[in-house]
């Protein structure tokens, strides 16, 4: 499968861009510029569109060439394209957020992995529908809350009955 071209997904830009010149037709020069090619390829890119030879300049019909852009922006390569680069933003911006996350250290002191709700660390409270914490810091806060979950899984029924308002826990 051939590589896509890098200025596919440019084509909105490049179509604005022509749309601004002056001038009936473009050359080599203006197609390198514009797509970001050299010299072989914007020569292929002319001929590919429907371009002309006049002496020893290659040229292009500049309303021909917005069309020809048009009708490949509304095409499924392009589409296809524009998809795939958008997942890759999305996957990329997500490992950038779980990079970050993953840098954070909690330090927890080891008995934490048996704490009890009667145990939790001073600054944390839960009564029925509220849970305060008072913390210093991010790595405090989850600290803390890495504490809290630890309890709730070690005595469950507990945390159940101190977090539920009561009358809830009468139905």
């Amino acid at each position: 499968m051939p590589a896509k071209a890098l200025w596919l997904l440019q084509i909105p830009e490049i179509v604005a861009l022509l749309e601004t010149f002056d001038v009936p037709v473009v050359d080599r020069a203006i197609i390198e510029r514009l797509f970001g090619l050299r010299r072989r390829q914007a020569i292929e890119l002319l001929h590919r569109f429907g371009g002309y030879q006049a002496g020893r300049t290659f040229l292009l019909d500049r309303r021909l060439l917005i069309e020809h852009l048009r009708r490949l922006a509304d095409g499924e390569e392009f589409q296809q394209e524009n998809q795939r680069k958008e997942r890759l933003d999305h996957a990329v911006d997500q490992l950038r957020r779980q990079q970050t996350a993953a840098r954070v250290k909690i330090s927890v002191q080891p008995d934490v992995f048996s704490r009890k709700l009667t145990d939790l660390s001073p600054g944390v409270a839960l009564e029925a529908g509220h849970l305060h914490i008072a913390f210093s810091g991010t790595e405090d806060l989850l600290g803390k809350l890495f504490e809290l979950s630890q309890a709730a899984s070690n005595d469950f029924d507990r945390f159940r009955a101190a977090a539920e308002p009561a009358e809830r826990r009468s139905a």
